[in-house]
């Protein structure tokens, strides 16, 4: 059966708050249908709950209309578009391969362009190519607009240039904070604010200062500093500024990690829905951090039948710590809702073919499954011998002395330990207690080790009942 609108409702589905808000910015629709259905769009795309159906009595024709008119204008301010048209038109200089048609665009585009924007850097790079191009070719008037355009803006490409080379000292700082622990990199705070937030410089170098400063506060767990960035950005991208989907995706993945931090659970949850509307080279990393956050949500069947939505995907990524996470929480929503073979059977099979990835990007989060479901299945051996097996004593040493530790492994280990007599009930209880001794649990700790201490009642009541006393958790 037909589906009337269907087009248009899949449309309107994935158009993005910031869009929305942007195109109600700048629509002036004189028919009153035409602006019903627009309203109706913009509700739905700024609703966080439920959307709601288009009138289906309102001719096809005007709902057309709409849809090309929102893609015309998304189109022309998508600066990943416009990357695209300047690197495919400088292959073509280069290539002599341009045509006619093409320049007149370009030359077209030249003559109008009053304010620095996204791509002035690219587009300048382009020109001085382009100059060249039509001067042996003997076409005077051309070359005329191109060396006028270079003349007018070659101040403001020469700042470009500068702000872009003390862009990269900050990341080589920033990033070197993040790997290395030991540099102070607050002093570029001011600078790069200012780079931010000045409309006079070109776009991409004011991006860059965002993620930068995103960064940096990252660093030194800044989450008020980085709320307010992620305001003013945000009121940026409304204006249809620094905007295509993919900065859009990487913003909202940036906000689920932020509400997260925060425990503001609902709220990165919506984030992380809105981040996965438009597949790019980050998708599987954001899927990732979205059924993280369904599971803190407890909304494993959701999770669950979102990773398997994007399986494909996770098997055709080179990118090994998202292949590895997309693997764990597979295994364990697997296990909880008691597939267990098929849980075991992924586990072993991916454990043999990736053990060196594994232990050098996310071997935590995968043994941390596969000991769910070896402990499901009370394959206490199976968890001590593979525990022992890859040394992951050392890698949990290690592991202790970050500031949200959780000892997840540890009391996966003693428990197997315990149910295969290796220890008796007061060595169990001394070790399970043993890893919380002098830190100082945070509200986002102390949830977590409420989800594994409920996971591990379920194999021995008793010991982690008395934990629970120990934490002062309520039962």
């Amino acid at each position: 059966m037909k589906i009337k609108l269907k087009k248009f409702t899949e449309l309107s589905k994935k158009i993005l708050p910031h869009e929305a808000q942007y195109l109600a910015l700048i629509h002036n629709f004189q028919d009153e249908e035409k602006q019903q259905i627009f309203n109706q769009v913009v509700k739905n795309a700024l609703s966080q709950s439920v959307f709601i159906s288009f009138d289906e009595n309102i001719d096809k024709r005007k709902y057309n209309y709409i849809k090309n008119w929102m893609e015309k204008k998304l189109t022309f301010i998508d600066v990943d578009l416009t990357t695209e048209w300047i690197m495919l038109y400088k292959k073509k200089i280069l290539t002599d391969t341009i045509s006619s048609l093409e320049e007149d665009h370009f030359l077209q585009y030249i003559q109008n362009y009053k304010q620095l924007d996204y791509n002035f850097q690219n587009l300048y790079d382009l020109a001085r190519e382009y100059r060249a191009y039509v001067l042996i070719r003997m076409r005077y008037n051309d070359h005329q607009i191109i060396a006028d355009f270079l003349e007018l803006f070659s101040p403001h490409f020469s700042k470009a240039k500068t702000i872009q080379d003390k862009l990269y000292q900050a990341t080589t700082e920033i990033t070197n904070q993040y790997t290395l622990k030991n540099s102070e990199t607050k002093y570029w705070e001011k600078w790069l604010y200012k780079v931010f937030s000045t409309t006079t410089i070109d776009g991409r170098n004011r991006y860059q200062a965002f993620v930068l400063l995103a960064f940096m506060f990252t660093n030194y767990n800044d989450n008020q500093k980085l709320k307010l960035l992620f305001d003013q950005i945000d009121v940026f991208f409304s204006r249809g500024e620094m905007y295509s989907r993919r900065l859009l995706s990487n913003y909202y993945a940036n906000r689920v990690l932020l509400h997260s931090k925060e425990n503001e659970l609902i709220k990165a949850e919506y984030f992380g829905f809105l981040s996965i509307r438009q597949d790019n080279d980050d998708t599987l990393m954001y899927v990732n951090n979205l059924v993280a956050i369904l599971i803190k949500n407890n909304k494993p069947q959701k999770a669950l039948e979102l990773l398997e939505n994007f399986k494909s995907l996770s098997e055709l990524t080179h990118n090994y710590h998202q292949k590895i996470s997309y693997t764990s929480y597979h295994i364990r929503l697997l296990t909880e809702f008691n597939q267990l073979l098929q849980a075991e059977n992924i586990a072993r099979l991916f454990l043999r073919k990736n053990e060196e990835a594994i232990l050098k990007h996310r071997w935590h989060l995968f043994f941390t499954s596969y000991f769910n479901v070896l402990i499901s299945k009370e394959k206490y051996d199976e968890v001590l011998q593979l525990f022992q097996k890859y040394k992951l004593q050392e890698l949990e040493n290690d592991r202790r002395k970050r500031d949200n530790y959780v000892p997840t492994i540890t009391w996966s280990v003693s428990l197997s330990k315990y149910m295969e007599g290796k220890i008796n009930s007061t060595r169990l209880l001394e070790e399970i207690k043993e890893p919380l001794d002098g830190i100082i649990i945070s509200e986002s700790q102390r949830n977590l080790m409420i989800q594994v201490i409920n996971r591990l009642s379920k194999n021995l009541p008793e010991a982690f009942s008395k934990l629970k006393s120990h934490l002062k958790i309520s039962k």
